[in-house]
């Protein structure tokens, strides 16, 4: 199965069939990933990073009003990455949608999250804004690592680790 034809398999949830506009909001989204050259490919012959983003963009093309994302971003390189959390933020506007991102990588959550959840083995530890929620005060505790929050040229605050806590 191409990729043009996993996407508009994914539209055709919504109960709607083929045409020349599914095709056209197909493309359209393909292009917002970067991924419009991929199209004609099979799914077998992606990178790993390739399927995450047909994955993205099978759940846009489904027009959710609750996006939940797990780890969306785990193949992708850096540039990618920024691309993706910057598409997501805007579809999540643009679409009035809610969306939940699962991410493990604390410096992502603090540049690009509007409201953060702190878990500790299941356990809910902290909540609210990325800067409130994490803190050197909470990284210790739920990851058992020295670290300190700086601020880059640009401005943007970033977790900068220490080092682990040895348990005495």
């Amino acid at each position: 199965m191409s990729v043009l034809e996993s996407i508009l398999v994914a539209r055709r949830a919504l109960g709607e069939h083929r045409s020349h506009s599914a095709n056209d909001e197909v493309i359209d989204i393909l292009e917002q990933l970067g991924i419009s050259h991929l199209a004609m490919r099979y799914l077998d012959e992606l990178s790993g990073g390739q399927k995450q983003l047909v994955g993205l963009a099978q759940s846009l093309i489904r027009r959710p009003s609750l996006l939940l994302l797990d780890e969306p971003l785990s193949a992708l390189d850096l540039n990618y990455q920024f691309h993706v959390m910057e598409l997501i933020a805007r579809e999540t506007k643009k679409r009035n949608m809610i969306t939940v991102v699962v991410v493990h990588d604390i410096n992502i959550a603090l540049r690009h999250g509007e409201y953060v959840l702190m878990l500790k083995n299941g356990e809910l530890v902290a909540n609210g804004l990325p800067t409130e929620v994490i803190t050197p005060e909470i990284l210790a505790d739920v990851y058992r690592v020295s670290a300190r929050i700086e601020r880059c040229s640009r401005g943007h605050p970033q977790v900068l680790i220490d080092g682990r806590i040895n348990d005495i």
